[in-house]
């Protein structure tokens, strides 16, 4: 029994950092008396794990035995993985003291994680990937325009406030899904392989009194003539997150259509970038 207990301990290890900049190891308790909370896979094939002990929520990676802390969240899931060039970027979303919602954003590789503290405390916001995989946008309603957060493969996180979003309705309520999608992305995604859904076909020139028929408009696995020639201008499918590990090229409408209808659907590799850049924190757990 007590041998049993010493290799519990040893396994369940922790290392913090005191006020003298030294390390302290002890007993990582969260993992022996904590509740695990949700996990995500890491691009190096370990593992991350979101854990609370009592009031206080950490983050464990598989291979380190130092942890990320949730500082002052009173509950906290993990609302959506993406890997972004090298990095596995998670989205955590927090509730705080008169605070609905706020999100960490963790980007991590290896024993190296960047993280930042972002959200108006009201929305969820809309995160959207890019195709290639070379950024990740976080877009919060203000007022009547969009607040945007961009995080680029190079390891920064860029803010600025854009006036319009395809698809996306300031004043919407919500403004997301608890998977940080937009209303209605995923039947945009079924039935026209696209988001923003097209537009329907404008009439023929020279027939009055008909119109074009739209190309099997309502019919899943069926890609518009919109669809096919013009995609959004800021907004991209993304891995649909917690709810489905499939890439939007393998939904119907996208596997069942030409190529060129799949590209549509994508965000341009041009992507505006905002000025303002936000200072990441720096954790890293081998120290």
């Amino acid at each position: 029994m007590t041998m049993l207990l010493l290799m519990g301990g040893l396994s369940a290890c922790a290392v913090k950092t005191n006020s003298r900049g030294n390390l302290v190891y002890s007993v990582d308790t969260a993992a022996l008396f904590g509740t695990e909370i949700g996990q995500f896979p890491l691009q190096d094939g370990g593992q991350g794990t979101l854990r609370r002990e009592g009031k206080n929520f950490s983050v464990k990676l598989s291979g380190n035995q130092r942890v990320v802390p949730l500082n002052n969240a009173e509950l906290a899931r993990i609302a959506r993985t993406e890997n972004i060039g090298s990095r596995t970027v998670v989205v955590i979303e927090t509730q705080r003291r008169n605070c609905d919602y706020r999100y960490t954003v963790l980007a991590i590789e290896g024993s190296d994680v960047l993280s930042w503290d972002v959200g108006n405390c009201r929305d969820r916001p809309v995160v959207l990937a890019q195709d290639d995989r070379s950024a990740l946008t976080f877009d919060f309603p203000k007022g009547s325009a969009i607040e945007r957060f961009v995080y680029t493969q190079d390891g920064r996180m860029r803010r600025g406030n854009v006036k319009s979003v395809a698809g996306l309705n300031p004043r919407a309520k919500p403004f997301a899904d608890e998977s940080l999608y937009p209303p209605g992305y995923q039947d945009s995604l079924r039935r026209y392989g696209v988001y923003p859904p097209p537009a329907a076909p404008a009439a023929k020139s020279g027939k009055s009194g008909k119109s074009a028929k739209p190309a099997a408009a309502g019919k899943p696995g069926a890609t518009t003539q919109a669809g096919r020639n013009a995609g959004p201008a800021t907004a991209a499918p993304a891995n649909p997150g917690a709810a489905s590990s499939a890439r939007p090229d393998t939904t119907p409408a996208a596997a069942g259509g030409p190529r060129a209808s799949a590209s549509a659907s994508r965000t341009p590799s041009q992507l505006e970038l905002p000025d303002e850049e936000i200072t990441s924190t720096r954790i890293d757990l081998r120290d």
